[in-house]
């Protein structure tokens, strides 16, 4: 990339992809992921690089196959080599956090590194609410455009705080139950049990819990999670064991 020229972004998660739209970067996208598809007027005309190699048609069979694959160590996820090639992006953003859900970040790195220059590769690995916000200082920063990254984090920082607000701190909300998966069941983690407790809600089973050492922190920004994610058996099991 020349000095000053404007960045060449592929994008190979929604996540990202809605980063880059939030902080005003959606013209530089030039690729993205087969899962990407919001904003629709970014990704309308941006070509498609990845696949899913499992064909949904029941949760439990999907999950079969998934066990399956990952058992014979094979990727979940195909990524147009070839193309990537042509569309010579300076930066590629992908993720860490779930081998499962969207391409692995070893397999972006392998295809990256036969590219000529080499793209830098930003992985994204959110585990609180606050890890997305600090995600979009990142990406601002890998596109030039740390500026513009603070004031979208401060736009969803004021529209957070704004909703917790509505919630009364004195009642006790609703238990909910959030799933990520339904046969077999799998229950929520990363930062979603901390967007249900923050909106007044409960999530016990896969409750946050406070950092070490948070201080004025244990509120929302000194809250972490027990587990990424839980099957129900092993929700089970904790709870015969108290």
């Amino acid at each position: 990339m020349s000095t000053g020229a404007q960045p060449r972004v592929v994008s190979l998660v929604p996540s990202a992809t809605e980063i880059i739209s939030e902080i005003g970067a959606g013209p530089m996208l030039v690729g993205r992921s087969h899962e990407c598809d919001f904003p629709a007027a970014v990704v309308a005309n941006v070509p498609v690089l990845t696949a899913a190699r499992t064909v949904f048609e029941s949760s439990a069979q999907v999950d079969r196959d998934v066990r399956d694959a990952m058992a014979r160590n094979e990727p979940l996820y195909t990524l147009d080599a070839e193309l990537l090639a042509k569309l010579r992006p300076d930066v590629i953003i992908t993720q860490d956090l779930c081998r499962v859900c969207s391409i692995d970040l070893d397999a972006v790195r392998r295809v990256a590194a036969a590219l000529s220059p080499a793209p830098r590769i930003i992985s994204l690995d959110p585990m609180t609410v606050e890890d997305v916000l600090d995600d979009h200082l990142r990406v601002g920063e890998a596109l030039g455009m740390t500026r513009e990254a603070e004031s979208a984090v401060v736009r969803l920082r004021g529209r957070m705080f704004a909703a917790m607000d509505y919630v009364p701190s004195f009642v006790e909300g609703p238990v909910v139950a959030f799933l990520e998966w339904t046969d077999p069941m799998f229950i929520a983690g990363h930062w979603t049990p901390q967007l249900i407790e923050r909106a007044g809600g409960r999530h016990p089973l896969n409750a946050t819990v406070t950092q070490d050492r948070a201080g004025a922190g244990a509120g929302p920004a000194g809250q972490t999670l027990r587990a990424a994610g839980k099957s129900l058996w092993s929700v089970i099991m904790e709870l015969q064991a108290v």
